[in-house]
Protein backbone atom coordinates (compact mmCIF):
# COMPACT_ATOMS: atom_id res chain seq x y z
CA UNK A 1 0.00 0.00 0.00
CA UNK A 2 1.96 2.97 -1.06
CA UNK A 3 1.40 6.26 1.05
CA UNK A 4 -1.50 7.65 -0.87
CA UNK A 5 -3.68 4.93 0.02
CA UNK A 6 -2.47 4.81 3.02
CA UNK A 7 -3.68 8.36 4.00
CA UNK A 8 -6.86 7.60 2.37
CA UNK A 9 -7.35 4.45 4.36
CA UNK A 10 -6.71 6.46 7.29
CA UNK A 11 -8.92 8.99 6.77
CA UNK A 12 -11.85 6.96 5.93
CA UNK A 13 -11.66 4.86 9.42
CA UNK A 14 -11.16 8.06 11.33
CA UNK A 15 -14.79 9.23 9.45
CA UNK A 16 -16.23 6.29 10.19
CA UNK A 17 -15.60 6.76 14.14
CA UNK A 18 -16.20 9.88 13.96
CA UNK A 19 -20.26 8.77 12.55
CA UNK A 20 -20.07 6.08 15.01
CA UNK A 21 -18.74 8.54 18.28
CA UNK A 22 -21.84 10.51 17.06
CA UNK A 23 -24.09 8.48 17.24
CA UNK A 24 -23.38 6.63 20.51
CA UNK A 25 -23.17 10.39 21.77
CA UNK A 26 -26.92 11.27 20.61
CA UNK A 27 -27.91 8.35 22.64
CA UNK A 28 -27.25 10.25 25.96
CA UNK A 29 -30.06 12.40 24.63
CA UNK A 30 -32.64 9.78 24.83
CA UNK A 31 -31.19 9.17 28.56
CA UNK A 32 -34.60 9.05 30.69
CA UNK A 33 -34.93 10.73 33.67
CA UNK A 34 -35.63 8.11 35.83
CA UNK A 35 -34.72 4.45 36.68
CA UNK A 36 -35.81 1.69 33.90
CA UNK A 37 -37.04 -0.90 37.00
CA UNK A 38 -37.91 1.20 39.95
CA UNK A 39 -39.11 4.79 38.68
CA UNK A 40 -36.08 6.32 41.26
CA UNK A 41 -35.88 10.12 39.87
CA UNK A 42 -32.53 10.75 37.89
CA UNK A 43 -30.84 14.11 37.82
CA UNK A 44 -28.52 14.55 34.65
CA UNK A 45 -26.69 17.50 36.67
CA UNK A 46 -26.09 15.47 39.75
CA UNK A 47 -22.54 14.37 39.47
CA UNK A 48 -23.16 11.50 42.09
CA UNK A 49 -25.48 10.19 39.89
CA UNK A 50 -23.66 9.95 37.11
CA UNK A 51 -21.02 8.19 38.56
CA UNK A 52 -23.03 5.91 39.94
CA UNK A 53 -25.98 5.17 37.83
CA UNK A 54 -25.92 2.73 34.60
CA UNK A 55 -26.47 3.28 31.49
CA UNK A 56 -27.24 0.48 29.24
CA UNK A 57 -27.61 0.57 25.52
CA UNK A 58 -29.24 -2.10 23.34
CA UNK A 59 -28.79 -0.80 19.64
CA UNK A 60 -31.01 -3.74 17.92
CA UNK A 61 -34.00 -2.61 20.23
CA UNK A 62 -35.23 0.60 18.03
CA UNK A 63 -38.35 1.88 20.21
CA UNK A 64 -36.18 1.87 23.49
CA UNK A 65 -32.42 1.14 22.92
CA UNK A 66 -31.14 3.78 26.49
CA UNK A 67 -32.20 2.01 29.76
CA UNK A 68 -31.17 3.92 33.20
CA UNK A 69 -30.84 1.97 36.27
CA UNK A 70 -29.96 3.33 39.90
CA UNK A 71 -27.57 1.21 41.65
CA UNK A 72 -30.03 -0.35 44.27
CA UNK A 73 -31.49 -2.27 40.99
CA UNK A 74 -28.10 -2.28 39.22
CA UNK A 75 -26.75 -4.73 42.26
CA UNK A 76 -29.84 -6.76 42.70
CA UNK A 77 -30.08 -7.50 38.91
CA UNK A 78 -26.20 -8.78 39.27
CA UNK A 79 -27.20 -10.82 42.41
CA UNK A 80 -29.99 -12.95 40.24
CA UNK A 81 -27.71 -13.34 37.26
CA UNK A 82 -24.85 -14.25 39.74
CA UNK A 83 -27.40 -16.71 41.24
CA UNK A 84 -28.82 -17.84 37.94
CA UNK A 85 -25.96 -18.84 36.94
CA UNK A 86 -24.69 -20.63 39.65
CA UNK A 87 -27.97 -22.81 39.34
CA UNK A 88 -27.20 -23.19 36.01
CA UNK A 89 -23.46 -24.74 37.22
CA UNK A 90 -24.97 -27.07 39.83
CA UNK A 91 -27.78 -28.50 37.60
CA UNK A 92 -24.90 -28.86 34.86
CA UNK A 93 -22.82 -30.80 37.36
CA UNK A 94 -25.22 -33.15 38.98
Amino acid sequence: MNRKQRRAHEAQMRKDGNEELATKVALFGELPEECTACETAYDKTNKEMAMTWHVVVREQETDNPVRLYCPTCWDTAQEVITNFLKTMEEEDGS
